[in-house]
């Protein structure tokens, strides 16, 4: 039995997202409703346009997602030209799971950040 989830307006930030289960990840919340913004070393741009495809909003974002500045970095950017972040998909695993710095939304005055 299939769990039908609605994520509609909702973003998400995948990181590993251009393969494995990073792209499953991705693929996943896609289906659901959700807009996805994926972080990778690796170019992203074919997941990305499979998200586009499910009628998503996407963006590719190349960074080094064990390094948490450039997940920060990722994050904040994608809050800005996507108007938020909602769910952070942590494939990569080299980040702090207590760290409160991964909901970010966007306000008149620039980017905020919100606990989780």
């Amino acid at each position: 039995m299939a769990l039908a989830i609605d994520l509609s307006g909702r973003v998400a930030v995948v990181t590993g997202g251009s393969r494995g289960l990073g792209r499953a990840d991705a693929l996943a919340l896609a289906s659901a409703g959700a807009d996805v913004a994926l972080v990778d070393l690796l170019a992203a741009d074919e997941t990305a346009s499979e998200v586009e495809a499910l009628g998503r909003r996407a963006l590719a974002v190349q960074g080094d997602v064990s390094a948490r500045e450039e997940v920060e970095q990722a994050v904040e950017r994608v809050a800005v030209e996507l108007g938020s972040v909602d769910i952070l998909v942590n494939n990569a695993g080299a980040l702090d799971p207590s760290a409160n710095w991964c909901s970010r939304t966007k306000s008149s005055g620039g980017v905020t950040s919100a606990s989780t």
